[in-house]
C-alpha cells in the first residue's frame, strides 16, 4: 500500500509532464500539430483510408485539449490563455488556414468518388501528392511557429536531422 506522500508525488510529476507538453518559446504544445499530421497521413494512404479521411473533422486548440485525455490538458489550456494576444492571434489563423486546407481537400478527394463509393488510386494520386506536399509546407510553417515563437530558429529540422543521423 502506498504511502500519503507517494501519492502526492504523482500530480506533482504530472504537472511537470504537462508543462513539458507545452513549448516554452511558444506557450504552445506540439502535441496539437498530431491532428494534422492524421489527416496528412490519410491523405497519403489514399484510396485505402477514405473512410476514415471523410471522418475527420478540424479542432480548434482549445477543442483539441478540452477533449484531450493527455495528463495536463487543462494546465496547457491555461498556458495558451496566458501568452501574447498576437502571437495566439497568428496562430490561430494560422490553424485556421491549415484546417480548411484539409477540408478543401477533403471535398476534392470525396468529389472523385464512384458511385459505389469507391476511389481509384490514379484518380487522386497526383491531387494527394500535391495537396500533401501544401500541407507538409503549412505545417512546417505552424510546427517553427510553435517551437520558436517568433524567435528565429536555432537549427532548421533538416539540419538537425542530417546532423543527429549521419549519412553512410
Amino acid at each position: 500500500m502506498r504511502e500519503d506522500s507517494n501519492v502526492e508525488a504523482v500530480p506533482s510529476d504530472l504537472e511537470e509532464r504537462a508543462a513539458a507538453l507545452v513549448n516554452p518559446a511558444s506557450g504552445i504544445a506540439n502535441d496539437f500539430l498530431n491532428h494534422f499530421n492524421e489527416v496528412l497521413l490519410l491523405i497519403e494512404n489514399l484510396p485505402e483510408m477514405v473512410d476514415e479521411l471523410l471522418g475527420w473533422a478540424p479542432r480548434t486548440y482549445r477543442e483539441y485539449f478540452t477533449h484531450s485525455e493527455l495528463p495536463g490538458s487543462k494546465l496547457t489550456l491555461e498556458i495558451y490563455d496566458s501568452i501574447c494576444d498576437e502571437l495566439r492571434t497568428e496562430f490561430e489563423a494560422r490553424v485556421d488556414a491549415v484546417n480548411l486546407m484539409c477540408l478543401e481537400s477533403i471535398d476534392v478527394i470525396k468529389s472523385r468518388r464512384d458511385g459505389k463509393g469507391e476511389i481509384e488510386a490514379e484518380d487522386v494520386e497526383e491531387y494527394c501528392e500535391q495537396i500533401s506536399l501544401k500541407l507538409r509546407s503549412a505545417l512546417s510553417d505552424l510546427a517553427d511557429l510553435v517551437n520558436n515563437g517568433y524567435a528565429a530558429p536555432v537549427e532548421a529540422p533538416q539540419s538537425m536531422a542530417d546532423r543527429m543521423i549521419p549519412a553512410n
